[in-house]
Order: structure tokens, then sequence, then C-alpha cells
């Protein structure tokens, strides 16, 4: 590219400094000339050539190579950015994932642990109404022996009294007890 610059540039020159000297030598005619004018715009042509290489051209042509190389960079820089953007977000949606998994697994966690602890409180509740129960049931039937036991010691005691006015015969302490006991185990009632 650089040098059909330099030719197109050199033909502009030549075609310019033509009339120019052709002019100077007294002839209308831009296609006549000497050698003298020909070794001159030859000259001329390559120290404008020169010039505008070290002056104009080169400095253009490598901003330009500048210019292309910073796009080219940028253009790499962004899609290095984007593909590492891609893999962070990937990376993230990937953790998300995993967090939602751990939270939802502690939440499971969360749950059967309640529930098993409802399960034992329940179980716990169970066995002391069952115990209290139990233990309501015995001394119950404790009550109703210690009851029924004073009753018939009661009826006992007058029945003998009865029995011994009829029989005008008191009856001593053991002979009571005695007949207290006898009668309890006629009756099946418990001593305890």
């Amino acid at each position: 590219m650089q040098k059909s610059l330099f030719w197109y540039a050199g033909i502009c020159l030549v075609t310019l400094s033509s009339p120019l000297v052709a002019a100077e030598e007294g002839g209308g005619d831009i296609m006549a000339g000497s050698l003298w004018t020909s070794i001159l715009s030859v000259v001329i042509f390559l120290l404008l050539l020169l010039i505008l290489g070290k002056y104009a051209w080169g400095p253009i042509l490598s901003s330009l190579q500048k210019r292309e190389d910073h796009i080219r960079q940028s253009i790499e820089d962004a899609d290095n950015a984007r593909a590492e953007a891609e893999a962070a977000l990937s990376e993230y949606k990937a953790q998300l994932a995993k967090a939602r998994e751990e939270s939802q697994q502690i939440i499971d966690k969360g749950r059967e642990a309640a529930s098993k602890l409802a399960e034992d409180l329940q179980q716990k509740a169970r066995e002391e109404a069952s115990s209290l129960r139990d233990r309501a049931q015995q001394d119950i039937a404790s009550a109703k022996n210690q009851a029924l036991r004073e009753i018939y010691e009661q009826v006992t005691t007058l029945s003998v009294e009865v029995a011994g006015k009829i029989v005008q015969k008191t009856l001593n302490p053991d002979d009571h007890r005695q007949l207290i006991e006898e009668s309890l185990t006629q009756l099946g009632v418990d001593d305890t």
C-alpha cells in the first residue's frame, strides 16, 4: 500500500511540475521538454518522495498501524473480558445452586429434627400420662381397700357389741382382732 501511494504521488508531481517547467521554457506544450527538464522532474519527484515519506506518509502509516493494533487489542481485550465474565457468571450460578441445595438440606434437617422432637415429646407425655393413670388407679384401689377395711372394722365392732349385748358376754381385744381378720378374709379384702 505504501508503494502505491509513492507511485501515485510521483505521477501527480511529475504531472504538476511538467507544465511549470514547460511554461518557464516558453513552450506551451505540456509534453514538450528537454533532458534538463526531465532530470529536474525526476530530482524534484525523488526529493518530494523523500520528504513525504519521512514527514507525511511514515507518521501517517505508523499512526494508522498503531490505531489498527489498538483496535485489534481492544477487541481481544473485550473478548477476553466477555469470556471471563461468562466464566464468572457460570461459576456464580454453580455456587448459587450449591448454596440453594445446602440451604434446602439444612431446612430438611431442621424439619426432621423438629418432627423427631415433637414425636419424642408426645411419647414422653403419653408415658407420663400412663404412669400418672396407673399411680392414680393404684391410689384409688388402695384408698378403696382402706375404706372397705375401716367399714368392715366398724361393722365388726358394732356387730360384736351388739352380739356381746345379746350374749351378755364381752369379748377381749384378741378375740375382737381375730374376728375382724376372719371377716376380712371371708370378704376377700387384702390386709395391705
